[in-house]
């Protein structure tokens, strides 16, 4: 098998398991309790919607940075929340909280890295 294909592979498999991360099946699962709403039909019709929404955050992190693309997924995030205000506001509040966690995250693991990997 040819190399470039076996690390093609490799990186779309990893990538896949990026997006299936605990932060997408917490919000999965307080959007489909919250709504009463099949939490199959919503990762299926979630997932094709998300589409573009992935592209785009990725011409924004090539063109100006993982900050960027950041902003950009933490501004969806509370669209989202605003998007569920009506529904449950308390899935809004803790989709506004896991999109502060995710963000403080990235820096804190930039700061570790940077200290241990220079």
């Amino acid at each position: 098998m040819n190399a470039d294909l076996l690390k093609s592979a490799a990186l779309i498999i990893a990538y896949s398991f990026f997006i299936v991360c605990p932060r997408m099946a917490a919000m999965t699962t307080i959007v489909s309790r919250s709504s009463g709403y099949s939490i199959y039909w919503l990762v299926v019709l979630g997932t094709i919607f998300s589409i573009p929404l992935l592209m785009s955050m990725c011409w924004i992190i090539q063109r100006w940075g993982l900050v960027a693309g950041l902003g950009f997924a933490v501004l969806t995030d509370l669209f989202s929340a605003l998007i569920l205000a009506p529904v449950s506001i308390k899935s809004a509040i803790e989709t506004f909280i896991i999109a502060l966690f995710v963000v403080a995250g990235n820096r804190f693991s930039i700061w570790i890295t940077s200290k241990f990997l220079g």
